[in-house]
């Protein structure tokens, strides 16, 4: 009888996405509740949090709506543009590289 060594396979090790920052940028002509609302509906912000975002937009120039992998973050930002291009909103949302 051959005794034989057997080796189990190990687990693939699976690298996580890169992250990416879904940044608001203020403008003079969006209004408040446009930015809000765009928080409500595709950045899973409830009032409270969207308040806070809006406000830090109009006070600081600019705020972070999330961190997410780069499709989730793309996918995003496209529905909400498609939005604000449909009501003439002129909200600029741009997508970096987070650390």
């Amino acid at each position: 009888m051959t005794n034989k060594t057997l080796i189990a396979p190990s687990k693939p090790l699976f690298k996580q996405p890169s992250k990416y920052k879904v940044i608001f940028i203020d403008d003079d002509i969006t209004t408040f509740s446009s930015v809000m609302d765009i928080l409500v509906s595709y950045f899973n912000k409830n009032e409270d949090e969207a308040y806070e975002l809006t406000f830090k937009v109009h006070v600081e120039g600019s705020a972070i709506a999330g961190i997410y992998p780069k499709d989730i973050a793309e996918t995003k930002i496209s529905l909400a543009n498609t939005e604000l291009k449909t009501n003439a909103v002129p909200l600029q949302i741009r997508l970096t590289k987070s650390i």
